[in-house]
């Protein structure tokens, strides 16, 4: 639940949250959820990076890793480029759904490497486009900053602990699923800036959970226990109190769900809510005559729609929620799932002694009742916490900033009018089988020599083609990729008697994944590119694979202007004196990033007819570059892992210029 602004009470969407703080881009994080789509991801992601679609191709860098039920069909890196969706790699998941929507997101500080957020989201919705356009949905979202480390407060502490609880589940999911593709190691090749990203997550949160570990989470989950068993003690513990003793009665309760228990016929009062409400005040948490209101949507509301006269009978109230009365001109359907208790008093306006749970778990068997479980228990996940100071109506000043129904779908206004609705029981959750698996391979690697792309590793699979014919192998056995070298490729297996098919990322030389075809350019843009670092290159100075024919006259027209400004040898000494410079200064968090962009920047500057000018005297240009002045302190030698990642980068840039066999600068001829 998120506070709306005080003026116009207009909340965040769930994309928004995505966005970094002030002065933060998006690193790297995890999401799982039940479903997703391409448009609601492609939104997310670009608020996420601060780079649209393009620049995000080109670059080929994982920043989001997507973890769905397996009933999903697959999102693709050419779908949502930096978005990884990954395929769920057992036959028998341990739950019925994967329910649980939580996003857990990590944000640096370009300049400094070791200044860092994170942000945890844990959502009632989607990570859909339906979400943000028709359904009516909750989301609570907590923040640490490293700084708030050195000297942390009870409340830096209790996050502490919310992160925790929260990456223990996601970390336990991540076993289910195949991250083949983020944790990928080649023999003579550093680690990608995809798995350096994802390590720099991990460490942050390995110190963000270290804090705090006495600390009783707010966020829970299903895979132990029930979220009905967890939730009176979570109430106790972080229920706003109105004293020491933590047991207190409320005498008003709201439930609200997208689904509830199925139509039956019995026309009961549906026993998940009649067991919440018991629980509650066998817990002495809800007192025996309390205002209880059940929150629906009049057209779908399962059970609720056959037993209105008994939840009538039992003294509670089914109301609409206040996004879809009838008089509503865009009406919301109700998604959202969460319960809201507190005391009201005649004499006060305040919510007295207030708590709220929010989270995946509709108020059913499989979501709420039951643990999870193949047979009938979903992974769900929420939290149950104190809402701080809020109003049942506004003060009497008019100020409406602190009212309760400005973050809770709830409303009393109906008193005679919800009669006048007709409710309809609607669809159940659908059921749906397991859609996107694992294939046998994560990933695949090209090699282009000439006009022939070649792919890696082989297998007891097929790779289609364009046109989905079954690619030819060489005598190495790899895949013939005869047309453009591709980003992502459609594997073909055999499962038992079925046929599956999966799309896969293919990998360049550069550990680029699923990226856009390089380009050529000159040495100013390469330093251009270099200059620019940590933060992105300039959008301008990308160009599309359709305009890289176009571009290949205005490359020599670039490079004739350069000559006559200036000579080739002061040109390529001017930019070795820059790359210098700049690398001195790069922090060692931020070298394996540097060393990657420096290999692209100078590999594609490999056919630079400056470059060319320059060879005719016999020299290596990239020389002086190897010499410690030119390095910073952490890599000045090969002995250090960052000095050896450095000049593996050196002679492959090396290989690429066809340098490596003439003479370094300053050797006699």
């Amino acid at each position: 639940m998120t506070k709306a602004d005080s003026a116009t009470f207009q909340p965040k969407t769930l994309a928004q949250h995505f966005e970094p703080p002030d002065e933060y881009v998006g690193r790297f994080g995890w999401i799982c959820g039940y479903s997703a789509d391409a448009a609601f991801l492609e939104n997310a992601i670009e608020r996420f990076t601060l780079l649209i679609a393009s620049r995000r191709a080109h670059d080929g860098r994982i920043a989001l890793a997507l973890m769905l039920d397996g009933g999903n069909p697959q999102i693709t890196l050419a779908d949502v480029p930096s978005l990884l969706h990954l395929p769920i790699k057992v036959s028998t998941p341990p739950f019925t759904l994967l329910h649980a929507k939580v996003a857990l997101l990590g944000f640096r500080r370009p300049e400094l490497s070791d200044s860092w957020c994170l942000r945890l989201i844990v959502s009632t919705g989607n990570w859909t486009r339906q979400t943000l356009e028709e359904s009516l949905d909750l989301a609570w979202v907590i923040e640490i900053h490293s700084e708030e480390l050195k000297s942390p407060s009870d409340n830096t502490k209790q996050a502490c602990a919310d992160f925790r609880a929260a990456w223990d589940m996601l970390s336990e999911l991540r076993t289910l699923f195949d991250d083949r593709t983020l944790n990928r190691a080649e023999a003579g090749r550093s680690e990608t800036d995809s798995a350096v990203a994802m390590k720099e997550l991990d460490g942050w949160i390995t110190r963000a959970v270290s804090i705090g570990r006495r600390m009783k989470p707010r966020f829970f989950d299903s895979r132990r226990k029930s979220l009905l068993d967890q939730l009176p003690e979570l109430v106790k513990l972080h229920g706003r109190q109105s004293s020491d003793d933590p047991v207190v009665a409320r005498n008003y309760l709201a439930m609200g769900s997208g689904f509830y228990e199925s139509a039956g016929g019995t026309k009961e009062v549906p026993s998940v809510l009649k067991a919440l409400v018991a629980t509650l005040q066998q817990e002495v948490l809800l007192t025996r005559n309390a205002d209880i209101n059940v929150f629906v949507n009049p057209n779908a509301c399962q059970a609720v729609a056959e037993s209105l006269a008994s939840i009538e009978d039992a003294g509670w109230k089914v109301r609409i929620p206040a996004e879809t009365k009838l008089d509503c001109l865009s009406p919301r359907t109700l998604h959202a799932k969460f319960i809201f208790s507190a005391n009201e008093r005649s004499d006060s306006f305040f919510c007295i002694s207030a708590w709220v749970y929010l989270g995946s778990g509709n108020l059913t068997r499989p979501g709420f009742a039951n643990k999870m479980l193949h047979e009938n228990g979903n992974l769900e996940a929420g939290v149950v916490f104190d809402p701080g100071k809020l109003r049942w109506y506004p003060d009497s000043d008019g100020s409406e900033s602190d009212v309760i129904t400005n973050y809770l779908p709830i409303q009393w206004d109906d008193e005679d009018g919800v009669t006048s609705i007709k409710f309809e029981s609607g669809s159940d959750m659908p059921e749906r089988g397991i859609e996107f698996t694992a294939a046998p391979i994560a990933y695949l690697v090209s090699a282009v020599n000439g006009e022939t792309c070649c792919l890696t590793p082989s297998g007891p699979f097929d790779i289609l083609n364009s046109t989905g014919i079954p690619c030819d192998r060489d005598n190495e056995q790899r895949f013939v990729w005869v047309e453009s070298p591709p980003r992502i490729v459609q594997v073909r297996w055999q499962e038992g008697d079925q046929t599956r098919l999966a799309w896969v990322p293919v990998i360049d030389s550069f550990g680029r994944i699923a990226a856009t075809t390089l380009r050529r350019i000159d040495l100013d843009e390469a330093w251009s590119q270099l200059d620019h670092f940590p933060m992105p290159p300039p959008e301008d100075e990308l160009v599309t694979e359709a305009d890289e024919e176009a571009d290949s006259d205005g490359l020599e027209q670039r490079a004739s202007r350069s000559q006559t400004a200036s000579y080739p040898i002061r040109q390529m000494m001017q930019l070795i004196e820059n790359i210098a410079a700049k690398q001195t200064a790069v922090s060692q968090n931020d070298w394996t990033m540097w060393c990657t962009r420096l290999e692209q920047c100078l590999t594609m500057a490999s056919k630079n007819p400056i470059l060319n000018e320059f060879k005719k005297l016999g020299l290596n240009p990239l020389t002086p570059l190897r010499e410690e002045p030119f390095r910073p302190r952490f890599a000045e030698n090969d002995d250090s892992a960052e000095g050896k990642r450095y000049c593996d980068v050196l002679s492959r840039i090396e290989l690429a210029w066809k340098v490596k066999e003439l003479s370094p600068i300053g050797e006699q001829q």
